[in-house]
């Protein structure tokens, strides 16, 4: 539990709430809105442990690619918002 910051537990809590909102509401652009950015969350800012030379217990630097990879869906989740407010904005 050490590993888990606020942020990645918020992160399970956003994707949380769009795998429920996607069984209830049968609506995949806003799951995926929500999925998209607690995914994002999730990724770049989970970390893990790992024994060093010592056998000392320390957290692993966080993979670039894993980052650069959950900063790209918390930007897709933006622009998936911004396409639901305009199909919003589109029917009334």
């Amino acid at each position: 539990m050490k590993n888990l910051s606020l942020s990645v537990i918020i992160g399970l809590i956003f994707s949380a709430i769009g795998t429920a909102s996607l069984f209830l509401t049968r609506d995949p652009l806003m799951a995926a809105i929500w999925l998209s950015f607690g995914n994002g969350l999730i990724l770049s800012n989970l970390r893990f442990s790992k024994p060093d030379a010592a056998g000392h217990m320390v957290a692993a630097p966080i993979p670039k690619v894993r980052f650069y990879v959950g900063i790209g869906l918390i930007v897709m989740a933006v622009v998936l918002l911004g396409v639901q407010v305009y199909m919003d904005m589109q029917l009334a």
